[in-house]
C-alpha cells in the first residue's frame, strides 16, 4: 500500500521522544516565556490531580518532517515543522526531571528515571549517546540549549549553579535558561514531596505516558510540506505572518534548491535576531512598493507578482522569490545598521552622520527605516555622495523632532509624506537628496509649521519625563558647542555623540532649579508643603500666569522646572567626571531664578533651531514651479512611442507579470487584440491580471523583450534630455 502523504499517530511523550528531533534553521527561535511554561503546567497538573487522570492530557498537532535517516537503523531523525515550542519546551521538562530526581539522591538506575534519560538521549550499543540529544535547536539559541543538555548529561547535580553563571548573549539565550530554571522551581515546589521521595517519579510516569500528541508525519517532497502546511493554518490557528510568508514562499521553490534557501532563510533569522519581518518589510518599502500597513501573507502574494516580477526582471514567481532571498541576504548588514549608529557609521565614517543617526537610533523613529536602508545601501554601491547621506539624515532626523516631538503632528501624516519621498525614488530607480529636502520642506508649509512656532512650543514642553532621550540629544549638542576666534559657532560633534552613547552609564540628566529644594534653603525661591502644593518665598520670579501658590506640586514641576532650560546633562559620580577628562561642560554658578531657566532656554533654542535644525533653505516658489514642471511633462504616451520607434502596431506585446497567455496584438495607440477581442491597454492588463487597475506601462512588454513599455519611455526621455545640454 503507498505511503500516505500525511500520517497522524497518536503519541504519548514516550513514544515521541524515542525519535531525535531537529529544529530547522529557517524555523524562529525558541520564543516561549515563563508565562506560557507557566500555563503549561497549571493545566497539565490540573488534569493530573483530576479524578479521571487517566484520560490524560492532550497538548495539540505536531507537524514532522521525515528526514528518511536512522541512527542504527532504529532511531529515527524529524524535522519539526510545527510544534517547535512545545517539543523543545517537554525536553526542557524531563531535563529538569533528571536532574532534580539525582539531586534528590533517586536511584539512577529506576525505571521511570531511566525511561526520562533514554528520552533525553538515545542508547546505542547499551551506552547512553551525549552526542544523540533528543532535541537540537539550530537558531541563535542552539550553543546555549546544546550546552544545558551537554552540563545536565557530565554534572545533572551542578545544572542550577551552571545555569546561574551561565553568560547568555541573547535574549533567546536568556529564554532557555530562565525556562529551565523556573522549571526546576516549580518541580521543586510544587511536586516534590519532603514526605514521598516517589513524588517526582509519579509525577515523570504522568508526563511519559499521559501526555498525548497528534503526531502528523509528512512523507512527501519539502515543498509539498510547506504547501500543506500553508493549508493547515489558514483554516486553523494563524501563526504570525512571517511563518505563513516563510510557507508560501517554499511553496513555490523547487526541491533541488531547498537547501541552499531553507539555509538562507534561517542565517536571516539569524542575522536579524528573529526580526525577519521587520527586514522584509522595510525591504519591499525600501525597493518594490510602499505599504502602509502590515505586510500579511496574502499582500505579500501580490507584491510578488505585481512588484517583484518586473523589479527582478523575472517572469516566474519562484525565480522572483529565490532573487529576493539573495537580495535580502546580501544586504542584511545594512538593515541591522538601521539599529546601530556605530554599525552605520564603520561605512559612513563621518562624526556628524554618526550623532544624528545615534538620535534615529535613540529615539527609535521608525518612518525614515525604509529610507535609510536604501541610503546605505545606494551609498555602499557608490551612487550616492557621503554629503548628500549626512545631509539625508540630518533634515530628516530634524523633521521628524520637530514635526512628531514639538509640533505634535499626527504619524499618518508623517505616513504620507514618506510614502511620497518613497515613491519618487521607485519613479527615479535612485535617491536624490535634493528630491528629499524639497519634500520636507514642502511638509513643513503645508502644516504651517515655522521657527517662531517651533520656538514657542519647543520652550514650553516637558522636556524631562516625555521626551527624555531626545532632550539629552538635544543637550548634547548645546553641550558641546562653542564660538571661535571669529564668532562662528563650532560642534564637536564627537563629544555631543559621547554624551548621548554613555547617558546612564556616565552622565544623567540634572534639575538645576532642583526638583525639592530645602525649605530654609536661601538660594531657592520655592519649595513642597507638606500637602504637596507649591510654596513660593518673597522675591521669586515666576510669572502668575504660569506659577500659582497653592497649585499641584507635581504641576509646577512639569511646566517650570522640567523645561529643557533648567536641565543639564552632568556627571553622575565624581569617578566618571575624571574618567572623562575630555568632555567639557559648562558650568551654572548663581542659577537660583525663572529667569535664568528662561535665558539659558533661549540660548539652547537658538543653537538647535537656527544652527543644527534650521528650516530648509530652499526655494518655495521653486519648489511648487518644479512640481508643475514634472507633472506637465508626463511620459511619452502610446502614441508617442508608436512615433519614436519604439513599439509597432501589429507587435505582440505581454503582460510582464502573467507571461503565460496574455500575448496580445497592438492594434493602434488605444487598442490591442487579445484572443480575438478588441480590448483598450488598460482593459487588457486587467483582464490579464485580474486587478482593477494596472499601471499598464509598467507590466506591458514587447514579445521577446524583458524591457517593459515604462522603462522604454523613461531611457528616451533621458536619452532626449542628455542630447538636449
Amino acid at each position: 500500500m503507498a505511503q500516505k502523504k500525511l500520517d497522524p499517530h497518536m503519541w504519548n511523550l514516550e513514544t515521541l521522544f524515542k525519535s531525535i528531533y531537529n529544529v530547522p534553521v529557517y524555523q524562529r527561535p525558541y520564543s516561549w516565556d515563563i508565562e506560557q511554561i507557566r500555563v503549561l503546567f497549571e493545566d497539565i497538573y490540573e488534569a493530573y490531580t483530576s479524578a479521571d487522570k487517566d484520560d490524560g492530557y492532550y497538548t495539540g498537532n505536531l507537524i514532522i518532517y521525515d528526514v528518511d535517516e536512522k541512527i542504527n537503523g532504529i532511531i529515527s531523525k524529524y524535522d519539526i515543522i510545527d510544534g517547535q515550542q512545545r517539543i523543545t519546551s517537554f525536553s526542557l521538562i524531563l531535563l529538569a526531571i533528571y536532574c532534580k530526581s539525582l539531586n534528590l539522591g533517586l536511584d539512577i538506575n529506576d525505571r521511570t528515571i531511566g525511561t526520562v534519560r533514554e528520552s533525553l538521549w538515545k542508547i546505542l550499543n547499551r551506552e547512553y549517546k551525549r552526542e544523540y540529544p533528543a532535541v537540537a535547536l539550530n537558531s541563535i539559541e542552539k550553543k546555549c540549549f546544546s550546552d544545558l543538555f551537554n552540563k545536565a548529561y557530565d554534572e545533572p547535580k551542578a545544572i542550577i549553579d551552571y545555569c546561574d553563571s551561565y553568560k547568555c548573549t541573547s535574549k533567546f539565550e536568556e529564554r532557555v535558561i530562565e525556562n529551565f530554571k523556573y522549571i526546576s522551581r516549580y518541580l521543586e515546589e510544587t511536586i516534590c514531596n519532603p514526605d514521598d521521595q516517589n513524588a517526582l517519579l509519579d509525577y515523570a510516569d504522568y508526563l511519559l505516558r499521559y501526555v498525548n500528541f497528534i503526531a502528523i508525519e509528512a512523507n512527501c517532497k519539502e515543498n509539498k510540506v510547506f504547501s500543506m502546511f500553508e493549508s493547515i493554518n489558514s483554516k486553523g490557528k494563524k501563526l504570525e505572518e512571517i511563518d505563513l510568508i516563510k510557507s508560501y514562499i517554499f511553496s513555490k521553490l523547487e526541491e533541488n534548491s531547498y537547501a541552499t534557501y531553507l539555509d538562507r532563510w534561517g542565517q536571516l533569522i539569524i542575522k536579524t535576531k528573529d526580526n525577519l519581518y521587520d527586514y522584509l518589510y522595510n525591504y519591499i518599502k525600501a525597493f518594490l512598493c510602499f505599504y502602509r500597513q502590515n505586510i500579511s501573507v496574502d499582500n505579500f502574494k501580490t507584491i510578488v507578482v505585481r512588484d517583484m516580477l518586473p523589479y527582478y526582471k523575472v517572469t516566474s514567481e519562484k525565480d522572483a522569490l529565490k532573487k529576493l532571498l539573495d537580495d535580502m541576504y546580501d544586504k542584511v548588514d545594512f538593515y541591522n545598521m538601521l539599529h546601530s549608529a556605530d554599525l552605520a557609521n564603520e561605512l559612513v565614517k563621518d562624526s556628524k552622520f554618526r550623532f544624528y543617526y545615534k538620535i534615529f537610533t535613540e529615539v527609535s523613529y521608525k518612518h525614515p527605516n525604509a529610507l535609510f536602508l536604501r541610503m546605505l545601501v545606494e551609498f555602499k554601491e557608490n551612487r550616492l555622495q557621503k554629503e548628500d547621506v549626512v545631509e539625508i539624515v540630518k533634515e530628516t532626523v530634524g523633521f521628524m523632532f520637530k514635526f512628531l516631538t514639538i509640533s505634535g503632528k499626527d504619524s499618518k501624516d508623517v505616513i504620507t509624506m514618506f510614502s511620497t519621498i518613497m515613491k519618487d525614488i521607485y519613479d527615479n530607480k535612485k535617491i536624490v537628496k535634493d528630491n528629499i529636502i524639497n519634500t520636507l520642506a514642502a511638509e513643513y508649509v503645508n502644516k504651517s509649521i515655522t521657527m517662531e512656532r517651533l520656538k514657542n512650543d519647543f520652550s514650553s514642553i516637558d522636556a524631562y519625563e516625555q521626551n527624555k532621550k531626545l532632550t539629552v540629544a538635544l543637550l548634547a549638542l548645546y553641550e558641546s558647542s562653542d564660538k571661535d576666534d571669529s564668532g562662528k559657532l563650532k560642534i564637536s560633534y564627537d563629544q555631543a555623540y559621547t554624551l548621548l552613547d554613555s547617558f546612564s552609564d556616565s552622565f544623567s540628566l540634572d534639575h538645576l532649579l532642583v526638583q525639592t529644594p530645602n525649605k530654609n534653603s536661601a538660594s531657592f525661591k520655592y519649595y513642597k508643603q507638606d500637602d504637596e502644593s507649591l510654596a513660593l518665598k518673597d522675591g521669586h520670579d515666576f510669572p502668575a500666569d504660569i506659577v500659582v501658590p497653592g497649585m499641584e506640586y507635581d504641576l509646577f514641576v512639569r511646566k517650570v522646572l522640567n523645561r529643557i532650560g533648567n536641565l543639564r546633562i552632568y556627571y553622575r559620580d565624581k569617578n566618571s567626571g575624571r574618567q572623562n577628562s575630555a568632555i567639557s561642560l559648562k558650568q551654572y554658578p548663581n542659577f537660583y531664578n525663572y529667569a535664568d531657566i528662561v535665558t539659558r532656554g533661549k540660548e539652547i533654542e537658538d543653537i538647535i533651531f537656527d544652527e543644527c535644525f534650521p528650516q530648509p533653505d530652499v526655494d518655495l516658489t521653486a519648489i511648487q514651479l518644479t512640481s508643475k514642471k514634472n507633472s506637465e511633462a508626463a511620459l511619452p504616451k502610446m502614441d508617442k512611442l508608436i512615433e519614436y520607434g519604439l513599439v509597432t502596431p501589429g507587435d505582440t506585446l505581454y503582460i510582464t507579470c502573467s507571461p503565460d497567455g496574455s500575448d496580445a496584438t497592438l492594434i493602434d495607440s488605444k487598442y490591442v487584440d487579445y484572443n480575438g477581442e478588441k480590448l483598450t491597454l488598460n482593459e487588457w492588463g486587467c483582464k490579464v491580471t485580474g486587478w482593477r487597475s494596472i499601471r499598464i506601462y509598467a507590466y506591458a512588454a514587447r514579445k521577446g523583450e524583458m524591457v517593459t513599455l515604462q522603462e522604454k519611455r523613461e531611457a528616451y526621455i533621458q536619452d532626449y534630455n542628455e542630447s538636449s545640454k
